[in-house]
């Protein structure tokens, strides 16, 4: 009988617990998805993040995930074997000299987009993640606490992701457009599925619509309508695209503004409904009604006649009176 080895859940929980953070969620700035590029003219637009260049590699991005999650400071590194990393993005799982190999080609993969750095630490490799925005020209930024500022926005990822097993029950098309629209920090928002709009994403149309299918099919995204959006494309100049919302445990990224808004939605709710209360209060006032009116007018007509004739209500009139041949 071999020797027991970690499996992928175990290498798993141990990066995550290992990072201390509180409330189990990490950050991610909003430019690894969609970054701001030069347009053709040299105008300020949005471009495809390096989101769009790990469609492919799907075990990069797990490793990627975790450097994230486990790195909180000093120099945002960490050490660890790479059979270990090889378990956790589940890249590797035997615990032999080959999981290096294997290991290494991914490292190598992010660190050519700018996303990591590695040093030699003593035997082993040290992973250093450098800012989401990856290569800039020929060289990347170090990395750097995101403050939420305009320019510098992030949205947290819980550790749900890997905890309730959603890094296994998605596929790369569910994973992309999951990131994506917890990157929109709006409680209702929309994905785009048009062709230009995936492109801003650095995705294809299919891969938008299959990961929009994905996550509804997980009931992790809710289709909650429709909205009217302009678009100078269509002959009208707008168009009606659906309007979604993340189901638990990803609904967690709102903007300050975004709390704003709802805040004020909810005041207003009350207000209204306030309002209501106490109209329906003066009006049940000036009616004056009996407590046998009221309970007749909460029953249906057909309950209400049921009632009169078991004698359980008496009549608004008054008393019932007695038939001939019965008692007074």
């Amino acid at each position: 009988m071999g020797e027991r080895v970690m499996t992928q859940e175990e290498s798993i929980e141990y990066l995550l617990r290992r990072s201390q953070r509180k409330g189990d969620t990490f950050p991610i700035r909003r430019e690894f998805i969609q970054a701001r590029v030069e347009g053709r003219l040299g105008e300020p637009t949005t471009g495809p993040g390096p989101l769009s260049d790990l469609l492919r590699a799907p075990h990069a991005l797990e490793l990627l995930l975790l450097v994230y999650a486990v790195t909180t400071g000093s120099d945002f590194g960490v050490t660890e074997r790479s059979q270990l990393w090889g378990r956790a993005a589940g890249i590797y799982l035997l615990a032999d000299r080959k999981a290096s190999m294997a290991v290494s080609r991914q490292w190598q993969h992010l660190e050519k987009l700018g996303l990591i750095e590695r040093r030699q630490h003593g035997r082993l490799k040290r992973i250093i993640k450098r800012r989401e925005c990856g290569l800039v020209g020929e060289s990347s930024e170090a990395y750097t606490v995101p403050t939420g500022a305009k320019g510098d926005v992030y949205f947290r990822v819980p550790f749900a992701y890997w905890r309730e097993g959603w890094h296994q029950k998605l596929d790369m098309p569910g994973k992309a457009v999951l990131l994506a629209a917890m990157s929109r920090r709006r409680e209702t928002f929309t994905l785009p599925q048009d062709t230009r709009g995936a492109r801003a994403l650095g995705l294809s149309r299919h891969t938008v619509t299959r990961g929009i299918d994905e996550l509804l099919s997980h009931e992790l995204l809710v289709k909650t309508g429709t909205d009217e959006v302009l678009n100078v494309r269509t002959k009208r100049g707008y168009e009606w695209v659906n309007t979604y919302q993340l189901a638990k445990p990803f609904n967690i990224n709102l903007s300050n503004s975004e709390i704003k808004r709802l805040k004020a939605e909810r005041i207003e709710i009350e207000r209204a409904e306030d309002e209501r209360l106490e109209a329906k209060y003066q009006t049940l006032k000036e009616v004056e009604l009996t407590v046998e009116e009221v309970e007749l007018l909460a029953l249906g007509g057909n309950a209400r006649r049921k009632a009169r004739g078991r004698g359980r209500l008496r009549r608004p009139g008054g008393p019932r009176q007695a038939s001939p041949g019965q008692p007074g």
